[in-house]
């Protein structure tokens, strides 16, 4: 059976994504709903925390103004008069609508909102100062008409001690604070559209709102949303708004002062975002799907040129030839090329790497030895000659010590050279070691093997010329020739007898090359 074609197999997939995409595409409305309402929920959280902050430092404030107010010689000096016109001025400064010092039985001493010496409201012994008297400790109100103003405030009081000599007499001073302060606080914010942000006091009183602020500032919220307040409920609720709206709210508490944070977006703006996405995902999810069926074929016939174009660099690199670069008009396709490119280079590289000294570019050992094999082997079957030099280059230890190992690297380079210069192609030379090289002369006699030896000699007996100085570096050659065929000499011999061959007559060549070279620093007297 004829496998099925990439052509096919691409249109198949198109058609099979058909269904998955629609599934998908249902999964990821709710996904996208769920994702939104998870959003308005984390950021208006954190929103409205950072409000509840907000709030409890608009107290601070006050709270602060207050204490040091209460450490003025005037207070102290029951200099009232003194003592009112820093309080009046204090509460100017400070956004206050005024400041009230009121005495241990509840009667004020002192009101910025009513002028010095007139007539003050008679005593009132009030939850706030009940609260202060027994705990000595600041209260926090919760919203109320002010008797004298008649504005819906809140009031910040701590205790003071107002007459010197009587600790035990704990009176009130008293800030309020006009809502207007906290419906500025809540017009900072940057609100994103449709949200409705309300601060409300532990009543569950409005005390400021991001919209319609005077028609329901003062306005209880709804039963539901108090219970929750009671109950210390912080989180997520649905909910509706004083006019009946149904909305998705987040509710948090200040820490100091227990006021309540709740920011809302309507229900039926996050159903209309919801719509809106779902609309814009049904027709891109048709137009997608459309446009791919359309595609297919197109880009099928291109992967299919693409990929039989890939054959023929394929079989050249299995053969291990060359492999030219080349673009596909694809380019998974032109990386595949040039990864077929690479291989053969790389697959290159490593042949050469593993058959040639790095240092110097000469066959290695391993590759002299499979090929001296080789010729030994076809030498012996055809009669051809066959010669093997083994050299050693003189004094290499003596100049290395002396002028450092890149000099000696220098020097073995040098040498590899001039032995490339003077070898034929078809001869192969080899570094064997350290000092150590080897040439294996194919089809050479005696005759023609001498006269490569003196050439050898000579040439790597000049001088190099390494970083200044003249080195030089002579060879000892060792040699050993496999006896052509028919004469009385001949015997079977391998790779390695004719290596140990060669590489005893070096020793005995270098020893011949010492004596003679003792020889010659003789003073001619003793000759």
């Amino acid at each position: 059976m004829r496998a099925p074609s990439i052509r096919s197999r691409l249109l198949y997939l198109v058609v099979a994504c058909i269904v998955p995409a629609a599934l998908m595409a249902i999964l990821l409305i709710g996904y996208d709903y769920t994702q939104a309402r998870a959003a308005f929920i984390t950021g208006a959280m954190a929103t409205a925390r950072a409000n509840a902050m907000d709030v409890d430092k608009e107290f601070a404030t006050v709270e602060a103004a207050l204490r040091a107010l209460a450490t003025s010689p005037d207070l102290a000096r029951s200099d009232r008069q003194a003592f009112y016109a820093q309080a009046r001025g204090l509460a100017a400064s400070q956004h206050m609508l005024n400041i009230v010092l009121e005495d241990a039985s509840g009667q004020q001493l002192i009101n910025t909102f009513i002028p010095y010496g007139a007539a003050l409201p008679p005593p009132s012994m009030g939850n706030v100062l009940q609260f202060v008297q027994k705990n000595d400790a600041t209260a926090i109100s919760d919203l109320f008409i002010g008797a004298v103003s008649n504005r819906n405030i809140a009031s910040v009081s701590i205790p003071v001690r107002y007459l010197p000599g009587r600790p035990d007499l704990i009176g009130a001073l008293n800030a309020t604070v006009p809502v207007e302060r906290f419906n500025a606080l809540l017009a900072q914010q940057s609100y994103p559209e449709h949200w409705i942000a309300s601060i409300l006091d532990r009543g569950g009183k409005v005390v400021a709102r991001s919209q319609d602020t005077q028609r329901y500032v003062g306005h209880k919220a709804l039963p539901e949303v108090i219970d929750h307040m009671r109950a210390g409920f912080e989180g997520v609720i649905e909910t509706n708004t004083l006019d009946g709206k149904p909305i998705l709210a987040v509710m948090t508490h200040a820490g100091d002062s227990q006021w309540t944070v709740g920011i809302g977006i309507p229900i039926e703006v996050l159903n209309a975002e919801l719509n809106r996405k779902l609309l814009v995902l049904v027709l891109a999810t048709a137009t997608l799907l459309a446009a791919s069926l359309v595609l297919a074929w197109s880009i099928s016939n291109r992967i299919t040129r693409a990929i039989g174009a890939l054959v023929a660099p394929a079989m050249a690199l299995g053969r291990g030839e060359a492999v030219a670069a080349a673009s596909y008009g694809l380019r998974e396709a032109d990386e595949v090329g040039v990864a077929l490119v690479d291989a053969a280079r790389m697959h290159a590289q490593a042949r050469h790497q593993a058959t040639h000294d790095p240092l110097t570019g000469l066959a290695n050992r391993a590759m002299f030895c499979e090929f001296l094999e080789r010729q030994v082997e076809l030498c012996a079957r055809t009669g051809e000659p066959l010669s093997l030099l083994y050299l050693d280059l003189d004094s290499f230890k003596q100049i290395n010590d002396t002028y450092g190992h890149a000099a000696g690297d220098q020097l073995l380079t040098g040498a590899a050279l001039r032995l490339r210069e003077e070898l034929r192609k078809s001869d192969l030379a080899a570094r064997l070691g350290g000092d150590e090289f080897a040439v294996i002369l194919v089809g050479c006699d005696a005759a023609a093997t001498a006269t490569v030896v003196a050439k050898l000699e000579t040439r790597l007996a000049q001088a190099h010329h390494i970083e200044g100085y003249e080195l030089v570096a002579g060879a000892s050659i060792g040699v050993a020739m496999l006896a052509p065929q028919g004469s009385a000499q001949q015997q079977p011999v391998s790779a390695t007898d004719l290596v140990a061959d060669a590489d005893d007559a070096m020793y005995r060549r270098k020893a011949e090359r010492k004596l003679a070279a003792k020889a010659q620093s003789l003073p001619a007297a003793s000759m």
